[in-house]
């Protein structure tokens, strides 16, 4: 279940989906270390390390998860492995500075990271090549394709038709 490919659809709503699980993660984070007030009135360093630690645990996890549903998709599409590596790193780098942006960001100020802003662009370009590329080609197996979608064992043995008929050929002349 963890190493079959994944579709267009299926990675595009994984992905929405591990987003929103991360940006809630992350606001848990954020209320449970030192609060939403606290957060907006501390002053940016020491303050906020636990804050800073707790957020990046959590976004690596969710690090790990794009990195499996990516992986997937790249089997399903065939991908370059240069593609998708570079994305895997560039996800796991931008967590980073995001936990450290928690530590330096000034609410006062509110000085925006260009750089980050960059990054996320590249990041989010990455994602929809790798989220719209086309499938490779491939038989349809309904074996494989019920075993994928975890219905256990697909039939085996030999294709039987929905609807089959024995008659001699003798009853079928004589009529």
């Amino acid at each position: 279940m963890l190493l079959s490919p994944i579709g267009r659809l299926r990675y595009f709503l994984y992905s929405v989906a591990i987003s929103i699980a991360e940006l809630i993660a992350v606001a848990l984070c954020i209320a449970a270390t030192m609060g939403f007030d606290g957060f907006v009135h501390s002053k940016p360093g020491h303050s906020r390390e636990g804050l800073a630690l707790a957020s990046l645990v959590v976004m690596m996890v969710f690090v790990v998860a794009r990195t499996n549903i990516t992986w997937r998709r790249r089997d399903d599409a065939d991908l370059s492995k240069w593609l998708v590596v570079p994305y895997i790193v560039f996800v796991a780098l931008f967590a980073v500075l995001q936990a450290a942006t928690l530590l330096t960001f000034d609410v006062k100020t509110g000085i925006t990271n260009v750089g980050l802003g960059i990054l996320s662009m590249t990041l989010f370009a990455l994602w929809f090549r790798i989220c719209f590329a086309s499938p490779k080609e491939r038989p349809f197996d309904p074996d494989a394709f019920l075993t994928t979608e975890g219905f256990g064992k697909g039939p085996s043995g030999r294709i039987r038709h929905a609807t089959t008929a024995s008659a001699s050929a003798e009853t079928s002349m004589a009529a």
